[in-house]
């Protein structure tokens, strides 16, 4: 795994593509943080990570779009697949190279905390605790993006599939359909069942708690575990792939 990781990392930065996502990133997170704090002389980062999340659903995507998908179109991919390695360490090599691109970009924010104090006293483990929240959102849309990759040849359809779906999970909170409210009777259950449904998915609820403060268990685990769902999701993509 360390190898695969090694080589997917410097393929990073041997092509534009690892410099273009971070200097997209840190240039829109930026703009945020001026425009949400800076401008107005705010020390409280909630407004910062709901508009960085919004930037994650367009940028994570090229981000992701060549882990699979570039290989298999070059037909590099059973070279790979042919070689004594497992599948688990093939996915979780690629998987934590892009991980890893991730957390630089969110580290370079961080910088946003210092300059904070030039003119206020920022809450810096409310601080810290919201950018663990923006990391662990960053970990599930990476693995989804990987697995929409692992499943097309197109890097463009990886890429677009995989910003339709964030989407989707990033702006399902804000419709507030209430289907509770036009479903009476005997579908009154199926209203109810799909308002928690899409409440309980929606990414924006899951991030709120961290942007307040708050470390709980249950966003947490949330993204960890759905996390881990397209990671194994993907290596079993590949495992079917590498016995045809």
């Amino acid at each position: 795994m360390q190898a695969i990781y090694k080589r997917e990392l410097r393929a990073y930065f041997r092509t534009p593509l690892g410099y273009i996502f971070l200097s997209a990133f840190i240039f829109f997170a930026s703009l945020m943080f001026v425009l949400n704090n800076l401008n107005i002389q705010q020390t409280n980062l909630s407004g910062f990570f709901s508009n960085v999340s919004l930037i994650f659903v367009f940028v994570i995507p090229v981000l992701t779009m060549r882990l699979f998908s570039e290989e298999r179109k070059s037909k590099t991919d059973q070279l790979l697949l042919t070689a004594p390695v497992k599948v688990t360490d093939i996915v979780l090599g690629k998987y934590l190279a892009a991980a890893t691109i991730l957390l630089i970009g969110v580290g370079a924010t961080m910088l946003f905390i210092p300059i904070m104090e030039l003119y206020g006293t920022p809450d810096v483990p409310e601080s810290l605790v919201g950018y663990f929240g923006l990391f662990l959102m960053g970990l599930f849309f990476v693995a989804l993006g990987m697995f929409m990759s692992s499943i097309t040849e197109s890097q463009v359809i990886a890429a677009v599939s995989t910003l339709v779906i964030i989407f989707f999970f990033w702006a399902i909170g804000g419709l507030n359909l209430q289907l509770s409210a036009l479903l009476t009777g005997n579908w009154a259950w199926l209203g109810k069942a799909v308002d928690w449904l899409l409440n309980f998915i929606s990414i924006n609820n899951r991030m709120y708690e961290f942007t307040l403060g708050t470390l709980n268990f249950v966003p947490a685990f949330y993204f960890v575990s759905l996390a881990a769902l397209f990671v194994f999701l993907t290596v079993q993509v590949i495992e079917r792939r590498r016995w045809k």
